[in-house]
């Protein structure tokens, strides 16, 4: 059996607590701490945040620092934010403790995509403390992109990979459902798109990630975001999205070599989105198409992805790593 590892959870929205729950079900894996700065949470038992009749001993802090360095978890299990300069001091807090750390951070995914000298900050502080700092998920990190690399090993060669991915977001988070402008009015949806202020973040991520794993030297990435709008009213658990607003989004991610796409993704997420799936098809010798019949779900396959990436990062070589570069995840007990 893998050595029992001393988990910190780091970020207690859906994802975080949902990763949480899982932990506690690993024999494995060691649930030591828990920190969110949300003042309706810090100081409240990590127990009553998931809905347990008994607590569980493990008060949820709020610093972040002061936590981590008290702890000296094996592993942070962090679920913060999107953006990667948004949680470059959580990152290093956790760092500084001696903490390997699994993210769902999706510009962590390729971080030097767009934030080359903060990834180089990022992995010199991680080498020279000897861990591992992984961003990962479902999407980016798995659905997307991971998948189809790996779908590779069965062929002789790739010539382009399409992977689609259409998700109910009626049956998602009241979080997610708002990133994908559910509710909104076209134009306002548009201001936020152009603002940089609305759609799926990690798309550039997955389209590079899938470039790199098939060693497709691209010249550049290119996407586009449209907004679905609904054909009828539709209530979900949070919200209703009435005729004529938008649903949701759809946001297309392009590599190309020359003016060839050899990389497309295309990622559709509005409420009530007809047959869900993800699907990979590869163009390549002998031809590869996979497809996940309901698609994956989204919330629950996160956490799992998260947790079940924690002993591979412990045994990565320390720095800044990519899913590339760790032993792929698989069930953990």
């Amino acid at each position: 059996m893998p050595k029992s590892l001393r988990v910190v959870s780091f970020g207690l929205g859906p994802i975080g607590l949902a990763a949480a729950r899982l932990v506690l079900q690993k024999r494995s894996l060691q649930l030591v701490g828990a920190v969110d700065a949300d003042s309706a949470k810090a100081g409240r038992d990590l127990g009553e945040l998931l809905g347990r009749e008994q607590p569980l001993g493990v008060p949820v802090e709020a610093d972040a620092t002061i936590a981590l360095q008290r702890l000296r978890p094996d592993v942070v299990l962090h679920c913060t934010a999107s953006a990667l300069p948004a949680v470059r001091d959580q990152l290093l807090a956790a760092i500084q403790a001696g903490a390997h750390v699994v993210s769902s951070t999706e510009e962590l995914l390729v971080p030097e995509l767009q934030h080359p000298l903060l990834a180089k900050e990022l992995d010199e502080a991680a080498a020279a403390a000897g861990v591992v700092v992984l961003g990962t998920g479902v999407n980016p990190g798995f659905a997307m992109d991971y998948l189809a690399v790996i779908a590779s090993a069965v062929a002789l060669e790739v010539r382009s990979v399409k992977s689609t991915r259409v998700v109910d977001a009626a049956t998602r988070r009241l979080p997610l459902q708002k990133k994908v402008g559910a509710g909104l009015g076209k134009g306002e949806f548009q201001k936020l798109v152009d603002g940089g202020g609305l759609g799926h973040v990690g798309m550039r991520e997955s389209v590079a990630l899938v470039a790199r794993g098939l060693g497709f030297e691209i010249d550049r990435i290119e996407q586009t975001v449209e907004p679905v709008l609904a054909p009828e009213d539709h209530k979900t658990p949070f919200l209703t999205v009435k005729e004529g607003q938008v649903a949701g989004l759809r946001n297309h991610g392009y590599g190309y070599v020359g003016k060839q796409a050899v990389v497309h993704l295309d990622l559709s997420m509005y409420v009530g989105a007809p047959d869900p799936r993800d699907e990979i098809q590869l163009d390549s010798t002998p031809p590869v198409h996979l497809k996940f019949v309901g698609g994956i779900a989204g919330d629950e396959a996160t956490a799992a992805i998260l947790v079940h990436h924690v002993h591979g990062v412990a045994a990565a070589r320390p720095g800044l790593r990519s899913v590339l570069e760790v032993v792929p995840p698989r069930l953990c007990r």
